[in-house]
C-alpha cells in the first residue's frame, strides 16, 4: 500500500507501537498488514489422509492438505469445512484444532490446522484442486507443496504408528 485510502496521501514509514509502520502523515490512518488467517484440514480416510493436488499457483501439480482463506466474518471451523468440501466434495465434521502458526519469510498468514472426520459425501475434484486422494504414509507423494503441510502430515503419521 502506498498512499493512505482515506484521504490518497502518500503513506510514510512511522514508529508506531515499537515497530516501523506505513502511516499517513495527514490523517490518523495506519496500515498494519495483519496477516490472513488460511485453515488446512487433516482428513484421515481410508487408512491415509486426503490430499489435494493444487489446480493454481503456487505450487501447481503439488499435493497439499485441503485447506485456504478464511472469509470475511468466517468461524475457522466453518472455513475448514467448506474448504475441504470445495476442493474435496467430502463433508466432514471437525473434531480438533491441532494447532496455529505461521510460515515466516515474509508469508504473512496464519495458518489454523485442524483434525477432522468425514460425515458425508464421496471424494471428487473440485474448485482450485486438479485431483484429490487419500495417502497411506507409505504412498505419499514426493511433491508436497508446503513446508508446514508436509510437517503435519509427517507428524499425524507419527501419532498414528505410535497409537498401533
Amino acid at each position: 500500500m502506498k498512499s493512505c485510502p482515506l484521504c490518497a496521501t502518500k503513506l510514510k514509514a512511522i514508529p508506531i507501537g515499537g515497530k516501523v509502520r506505513q502511516a499517513c502523515p495527514s490523517c490518523e490512518f495506519v496500515h498494519w498488514d495483519n496477516p490472513k488467517p488460511v485453515t488446512a484440514t487433516l482428513v484421515p480416510l481410508n487408512g491415509g489422509l486426503v490430499l489435494v493436488k493444487r489446480k493454481f499457483e503456487p505450487f501447481i501439480g503439488n499435493w497439499c492438505l485441503p485447506g485456504g482463506f478464511m472469509e470475511a466474518s468466517e468461524h475457522p471451523e466453518q472455513s475448514a469445512a467448506r474448504e475441504v468440501f470445495e476442493e474435496t466434495g467430502l463433508e466432514i465434521e471437525i473434531n480438533r484444532l491441532l494447532g496455529a502458526t505461521t510460515p515466516g519469510r515474509g508469508i504473512n498468514v496464519l495458518i489454523l490446522f485442524y483434525l477432522a472426520r468425514q460425515a458425508r459425501g464421496e471424494m471428487k475434484a473440485g474448485d482450485d484442486a486438479s485431483d484429490v486422494a487419500a495417502f497411506r504414509k507409505e504412498e505419499l507423494p514426493e511433491n508436497i507443496a508446503f513446508e508446514l503441510h508436509r510437517k503435519m502430515i509427517h507428524d499425524f503419521f507419527e501419532l498414528m504408528h505410535k497409537i498401533k
